[in-house]
């Protein structure tokens, strides 16, 4: 089971794969994410850089991420064939509530 923030950080690590996929880019490319530092710029600029990279550490325990650590951080992490199943696999309407959930009560994502 897990946590509400690496929820969270999951779908937006799938959202932008799809995306990625969408505009043509390979899945093994499109799957490949860098380090916590650099996602927290770019993904997400309002969490604590520490609290990115315990959902990221769960996210790997729970086999949804494989990730490369490099001087006590992520340096890397790519979505596993799990998590892209996994969220291929939800049903539409809790894509849509989870996207909802996201737009209505955590401003700024």
């Amino acid at each position: 089971m897990l946590s509400k923030d690496s929820k969270i950080v999951l779908y937006k690590l799938y959202k932008e794969f799809s995306h990625q996929r969408k505009n043509g880019i390979s899945k093994s490319k499109a799957k490949l994410f860098p380090s916590a530092q650099e996602l927290q710029k770019t993904l997400f600029h309002d969490w604590i850089l520490s609290d990115l990279e315990d959902s990221l550490r769960e996210l790997g325990r729970n086999k949804y991420l494989n990730n490369l650590y490099a001087d006590d951080t992520i340096y890397f992490c790519e979505l596993s064939d799990l998590a892209i199943a996994t969220m291929e696999n939800l049903p539409v309407n809790t894509l849509s509530s989870i996207a909802n959930f996201l737009v209505n009560f955590i401003p700024l994502l």
